[in-house]
Parts: structure tokens; C-alpha cells; sequence
């Protein structure tokens, strides 16, 4: 989530798939009656930063598409890395003449008979800068002031374009700085245990949000531990929260015993699977046909 743009996505308007590729291809399907015939299209979209595009074809979508194959699903991926709620709405460079929710939109009005399913992770950007900012906590405020707005008029749009049956599934966040605890003490190490109250009221809102929208959420904070700094493991690192050591295992930042992290911040191929998993306990793809 705190790459800044480091890849830009081709964009294909019209009637062609967007994003940066198409997973499940459906194939021909053989029936009891010994006809061949080919399923509907089932299109599912995925929107959002980094983590649903980082890690190419291991990218949670990948695994969702993988963990569903009756539904012969298939991959548009338009998230950009970098992205915010501001930037989803208003454009970035991820998205050439337009944005990713206005592509977004687009899609789903020309394909809204065969869509199936779209995932929605966004957010975290709206807030992690506010690390490095000069005054953390009115840039902490505003982002989450942010995150009432953006988030629902960004739901809104997907409800109406997608129509009623569709489920548009968003998620909550994990905690990229969890890494810092083991550094020695001070303001690294300070801070990775500080930031989990911010991010958990972050969460709140966005829980509020998707609740408002009537839209399902994973829950990605629980399904990486993120608050549980209380049970001491054993792992490589040493003895760690089971937090840190979850964020070191499935995050792509590079844990250091006695030092801050390495740079990273998107799930790795184990955490794609648990971002999947936690995804696959809430969405309810409605049969096509």
C-alpha cells in the first residue's frame, strides 16, 4: 500500500477486458446429456491498491478465482498501486483518461449481465503517509474523514452500475508496520505498537461504511492478528507477538531480529491466500444462468 505508482496498468476501453489480465478462462463444459455447451461469462472485477495487483497472478484475486472453480470466473483487475479513496474517484496515472472507479463503472454497465462478483480493497493510503507527515494526528483525523466519504460514494456507484444481485465485497486492512517491534527501543519500535489503535479505528470506519452500503466485509485485521500483542510465539525472529510474526510470515517486508523492517507493505503468496480465505467466508456468488 505505500508504493507510490511503481507500475502503471494498461488500460483497454470499449468493450475489451481491462486490466492486467484475465484468469479462469471458461471453457466448454460437458453436460449429462452428452451436449457441449459454454457457460456464461462470469466476470469478476477487482478494484483497490497494490495488495489486489503487487504480486502479478499471486495476488489474492488469482486466489479467489483458484478457490472458485465452478463459477469459472474471470480476473479484471484494474487495482492500481498507490491508489487512495481521492485518486480511485478522481484519477491517477494507473488509470489514462479516466479513473478507476469512472473504469470501474464503465465496465460494469457494458458487461452487467456477466459480472459475478467485484472485490473492493482501499484505504490504507488514505492514512500511511501520516507516518511521515508533520502533524501525524490532524492528517490521522482528516484521512478518516476522508474515509466517510470517498468509501460510500465510491459504493454507491458500483450498486448502481453492477445492479442488486452482484456482490461487491470489500476489506478491512492489516498492519505493514507490525515488523518495527523488533527493532531495539525507540520511535520504530514505539510506533509499531502505537499505530494498532489507529489502525483498528480505521477499520471501524470502514466496517462502517460497507455495513451502511450493505456490502460484506472481510475481515483482514482478524485474519492477520493484527491486535494480538499479547501472545508470545517462537519464530525465527525470536520470541514475538503473534501479530509480528503473522505481518513477518505473510507480508512482503523483511523482518530483522533487533532492527526496523526492510521496505514492503503487500501481502506475499501466504498472505494472498489468507486475504482469499477471509474474502471467500463472506462472498456469496449468486448462480449465472
Amino acid at each position: 500500500m505505500r508504493r507510490r505508482l511503481a507500475a502503471a496498468l494498461a488500460l483497454v476501453m470499449g468493450m475489451a477486458v481491462f486490466g492486467t489480465g484475465v484468469a479462469g478462462a471458461v471453457g466448454p463444459v460437458n453436460h449429462p446429456s452428452g451436449t457441449t455447451s459454454r457457460p456464461r461469462t462470469a466476470y469478476y472485477l477487482a478494484l483497490g491498491d497494490s495488495a489486489a495487483m503487487w504480486n502479478g497472478d499471486q495476488s489474492y484475486p488469482d486466489v479467489i478465482v483458484s478457490n472458485h472453480p465452478q463459477d469459472h470466473l474471470q480476473l479484471v483487475d484494474m487495482a492500481c498501486s498507490g491508489e487512495t479513496t481521492t485518486s480511485m474517484i478522481l484519477g491517477s496515472t494507473c488509470a489514462p483518461g479516466g479513473s478507476q472507479y469512472q473504469n470501474a463503472l464503465t465496465f460494469l454497465r457494458l458487461h452487467r449481465r456477466s459480472v459475478a462478483l467485484v472485490t473492493i480493497d482501499i484505504g490504507g493510503n488514505d492514512v500511511v503517509g501520516c507516518i511521515d507527515a508533520e502533524d501525524p494526528t490532524t492528517c490521522f483525523t482528516d484521512g478518516l474523514a476522508t474515509m466517510q466519504t470517498n468509501p460510500a460514494t465510491i459504493l454507491a456507484g458500483l450498486r448502481a452500475a453492477a445492479g442488486r444481485r452482484v456482490p461487491i465485497v470489500g476489506m478491512n486492512v492489516y498492519d505493514p508496520l507490525l515488523g518495527d517491534w523488533l527493532a531495539p527501543p525507540g520511535p520504530a519500535k514505539t510506533e509499531a505498537t502505537e499505530a494498532i489503535a489507529g489502525l483498528t479505528i480505521l477499520n471501524n470506519d470502514m466496517d462502517e461504511v460497507y455495513e451502511a452500503a450493505a456490502s460484506p466485509i472481510a475481515n483482514v485485521q482478524q485474519a492477520f492478528r493484527v491486535q494480538d500483542m499479547s501472545t508470545m510465539v517462537r519464530s525465527k525472529w525470536g520470541s514475538v507477538p503473534l501479530a509480528v510474526r503473522t505481518a513477518c510470515t505473510l507480508l512482503d517486508i523483511t523482518c530483522h531480529r533487533g532492527a526496523a523492517e526492510g521496505f514492503g507493505d503487500d501481502p506475499n503468496l501466504a498472505g494472498a491466500v489468507v486475504i482469499a480465505r477471509a474474502f471467500d467466508k463472506v462472498i456469496r456468488i449468486q448462480p449465472r444462468g
